[in-house]
């Protein structure tokens, strides 16, 4: 089982402490994504092609819209800090241009001070006495110390790739994104680019670095996120508005992308407002 304990959201974006149980299936997310162990099993992350185990010494990056899962093993459980970073944000806070690419690895090194920092956030946030202005301030100031952290690495590491050029995947993506209450039929959003679905999917695959699978799902997950916060739908009717075929299996996709089942998360979010 597995449940969140706290969100909390600032205008970087938001960050949720989160009790762990069960494996995430491969999944992106829109915004810059940091992940710092706290308790329990750390499990085992892939982000894109690279492997990486969470721990006291090393945080896991997450580009936006870049495919990552969790596995834990059997009967372990982990608590962690998971960070869901606006890109938008980083550019003008940093004046990173490649903000899409923070991170040249996913392992980012933790020191005994940022570890400390992590903790000191973590109990601010649990405890809830802090006024709301501090808590984001200390929440800012461990992403900056995380994001100084990466681009240390980022001086050795290459330069980030290109943008999406195809103007064909960026007509599916756009197409994707409008359509995310449809029923994913991938085959039309091919023939609407002119593509056949192998030319599609490995250009897409190419160009945004995620399946078209992945990417549509981020998109449904983002949204479903969005409504359980936003609204008061009761869940059948938000399974319902995003293609779901019934609540039982719009509340399997929550809980194997967030971690946590929706009903879960709409606590927290409620919690949040109050």
């Amino acid at each position: 089982m597995s449940s969140a304990i706290k969100l909390f959201r600032g205008e970087f974006g938001h960050v949720s402490i989160l009790t762990v149980a069960n494996d995430l299936v491969s999944h992106a997310h829109e915004e810059v994504h940091i992940i710092i162990w706290l308790a329990g099993s750390a499990g085992e992350m892939t982000v894109g092609g690279e492997r990486v185990r969470p721990g006291p010494r090393v945080a896991v990056g997450v580009n936006a819209l870049q495919p990552h899962r969790h596995d834990f093993p059997s009967g372990g459980e982990g608590q962690f800090l998971a960070f869901y970073i606006d890109p938008d944000w980083i550019v003008r806070r940093r004046g990173n241009l490649h903000a899409q690419r923070v991170f040249a690895t996913s392992a980012i090194p933790m020191d005994a001070g940022l570890n400390t920092s992590a903790v000191q956030l973590l109990n601010s946030l649990k405890d809830g006495d802090a006024p709301p202005h501090l808590a984001a301030y200390e929440t800012k100031r461990l992403i900056d110390r995380i994001l100084d952290a990466s681009d240390a690495q980022r001086r050795h590491a290459e330069a980030p790739p290109a943008g999406v050029r195809d103007h064909r995947v960026r007509k599916a993506a756009a197409l994707m994104k409008s359509r995310i209450a449809d029923r994913a039929c991938l085959d039309k959003v091919a023939r609407s680019v002119g593509l056949s679905r192998p030319h599609f999917f490995a250009l897409f695959k190419e160009q945004m670095g995620l399946t078209p699978n992945v990417y549509w799902n981020s998109m449904r997950m983002a949204e479903a996120a969005r409504r359980l916060r936003m609204s008061e739908q009761p869940l059948i009717d938000i399974a319902c508005g995003l293609g779901f075929s019934t609540q039982g299996n719009f509340s399997r996709f929550f809980r194997d992308h967030f971690g946590v089942p929706p009903n879960v998360y709409r606590s927290a979010a409620r919690e949040l407002r109050q």
